[in-house]
């Protein structure tokens, strides 16, 4: 990979080059800093309610069908997605078709109609959208976790808002939002993969309308405030229960966080990791079992995620909890250590052939952690991480105090279960 080229138009909307070789394609991605955290109470579910909204109908493509159809025609890949901190919107196609790509997918941003008509019509979408993933344990545990973990601030609230609060939004909400952060200083547009000689100036020909005008997204710190575990439970007739276990962990940008992703991995990244080895193979307790890791600005969460039996969840927890304070007692070895440095950047050496990964990668460095590394940098942070700094990682997070247990199943309570570690 070259270096990542970067730049700004006139109207100061940053641009991103990432040129790869030995592909014969191209991604064009836009990223807003504007998320669900950004949310107010009566706002909750409005970014990704606004990403919907965006493939409705634009100035040039007054319609779903007509967008959809122009892309289509050329085998183009694309989708958006909502997230706490941020909303991306991408295009993948064969490089000879970016100049349709850009055209499409500026016009889609900077010119949408907003048709009330849709509107109410999307909403219903948005709620079977909401249903799936609370049919869904394994998708929806990590959510009922957050909930928990960042009570009382505004990254509690599902990404996708309730049923409710989607329902009571209106046209009058999704416009002055759009309006006030969806503007070059919130924004930047990466475009990876084979890269035209160009591509500047169709850019600039797509994109220098977009006003420099509206605020600057600034979100506010998150800070634990409290110091006894907690618990949540979404009761639900499963025969399998989801239980996730996190703790909150460092944000975007820190300095432990290469060591904490190391961490992670070798807790429960793959299938000869602490806890897989452990809870699967050696005692035959749950299917999977797995760690995720989530950043933030200025905070995170890593959490330990399973599915096994009822019956099964106490020796579960009392294993997990070993683990964890196996790792705090005595850390881990030079050659645990190397093996994960490999799996992970093996990881992304494979993830980064795909320019749309190359693109997202891109966008995340610089919109939310202020920085033009790429992932070659990444991986030479990786190398660095040492067992001490692993330790360091393992005491800053594993707090028992600290610890919020999620599940999803059968139970009325799950404050019982947090014996297992009080």
């Amino acid at each position: 990979m070259a270096l990542l080229k970067y730049s700004r138009l006139k109207n100061g909307l940053p641009i991103l080059l990432a040129p790869m070789s030995g592909t014969a394609t191209t991604t064009v991605l836009t990223m807003v800093k504007a998320g669900s955290r950004l949310e107010t109470k009566n706002q909750q579910g409005l970014s990704h309610l606004l990403e919907h909204m965006l493939f409705k109908g634009s100035k040039n493509y007054p319609t779903a069908r007509d967008l959809t159809q122009v892309l289509d025609s050329v085998g183009a890949e694309y989708n958006a997605f909502t997230g706490k901190e941020y909303t991306g919107y991408y295009i993948k196609t064969a490089a000879q078709h970016l100049p349709l790509a850009l055209k499409v997918q500026a016009d889609m941003i900077t010119r949408p109609i907003f048709e009330s008509a849709e509107l109410v019509k999307e909403k219903k979408v948005v709620a079977e959208e909401i249903n799936m993933y609370q049919d869904n344990p394994i998708m929806f545990i990590g959510d009922v976790l957050e909930q928990e973990l960042f009570k009382g601030s505004s990254l509690a609230p599902l990404v996708s808002g309730s049923k409710e609060s989607v329902n009571d939004l209106n046209r009058r909400q999704l416009v002055n939002y759009w309006q006030t952060n969806y503007n070059p200083r919130n924004m930047v547009v990466v475009v990876a993969g084979r890269l035209p000689s160009n591509l500047k100036k169709m850019l600039a020909d797509n994109l220098n309308h977009l006003s420099a005008q509206g605020k600057k997204v600034v979100y506010n710190n998150f800070k634990p405030n409290y110091s006894s575990p907690r618990w949540s439970v979404n009761y639900k007739e499963t025969a399998q229960v989801q239980l996730a276990l996190g703790f909150p962990s460092v944000g975007a940008g820190h300095k432990l966080l290469p060591a904490v992703k190391l961490l992670s991995v070798i807790m429960g990244g793959n299938m000869s990791s602490r806890l897989f080895m452990r809870l699967r193979e050696q005692e035959g307790l749950c299917y999977s079992i797995r760690t995720d890791l989530e950043r933030y600005h200025n905070t995170g969460v890593f959490a330990i995620m399973a599915g096994l039996d009822k019956s099964r969840l106490s020796k579960a927890l009392t294993l997990i909890k070993e683990e964890l304070e196996l790792v705090l007692k005595k850390g881990v070895s030079q050659a645990e250590l190397n093996k994960a440095k490999e799996y992970g950047k093996g990881s992304i050496t494979l993830l980064m052939e795909n320019s749309a990964r190359q693109a997202e990668w891109s966008a995340h460095q610089y919109l939310l952690e202020n920085s033009l590394k790429t992932w070659p940098d990444y991986l030479r942070e990786f190398d660095a991480v040492t067992t001490m700094d692993i330790k360091r990682a393992a005491f800053k997070i594993i707090d028992f105090k600290r610890l919020t247990l999620a599940l999803i199943g059968p139970f009325k309570s799950s404050q019982k279960m947090l014996k297992y570690f009080v």
